[in-house]
């Protein structure tokens, strides 16, 4: 048997972020969960318009390199700080999955964008989102390596953990698996 790995065209992070679209004279409001140079993948609503351009107008935030912050300025992070670009772009659907069919699922689905009108400025924007946490994401790996050094290491651990999305109260063992499994996820399908 032959393994073959598939490398994506574009580094993609996390993105949890609301996007507005439009459907006609209706806008609507969906949620991200992953977000690339090339496009969205969005969740949790039933459909999606099948049209070639579909509006998008959605907010990035800035993030800083928390490598760079000492314990006490994470500490004293708050997301309100963060200030957000405005990003408007036309995508088309280029992929449906469909979720379980359990009822909590039933009519939920998630749909792969890819933009197919942005400004080299909106292309920047989601660039430089997606540079930053791919660096605080390595940076929060080497931290957890190095979790029993130092409690001031654990601190920050934890900081940046919540920092990024993820429970700060997550078992440092699974919080490693969750960090990898998103690292893979940045780059390999």
């Amino acid at each position: 048997m032959i393994k073959k790995n598939y490398q994506r065209r574009h580094l993609r992070a996390p993105f949890k972020e609301p996007i507005l679209y439009a459907d006609g004279a209706h806008v609507h409001v969906a949620t991200g969960l992953n977000i690339s140079e090339g496009g969205l993948l969005l969740d949790r609503l039933p459909n999606f318009p099948d049209s070639d351009e579909v509006p998008l107008m959605f907010c990035v935030p800035k993030l800083p390199l928390f490598k760079d912050h000492s314990l006490l300025q994470m500490q004293g992070f708050s997301k309100d700080e963060l200030t957000y670009n405005v990003v408007r772009v036309k995508a088309r659907m280029v992929r449906r999955e469909q979720l379980s069919q359990s009822l909590d699922n039933l009519f939920r689905s998630r749909f792969g964008l890819e933009f197919i009108r942005i400004t080299a400025t909106d292309q920047k924007h989601i660039d430089n989102f997606i540079v930053s946490f791919c660096a605080n994401l390595v940076h929060l790996q080497t931290l957890i390596d190095s979790f029993n050094k130092d409690e001031e290491t654990r601190l920050r651990v934890r900081m940046l953990a919540l920092i990024l999305g993820y429970s700060s109260t997550e078992k440092i063992a699974h919080l490693r698996n969750l960090v990898v499994e998103d690292y893979r996820n940045l780059q390999w399908l």
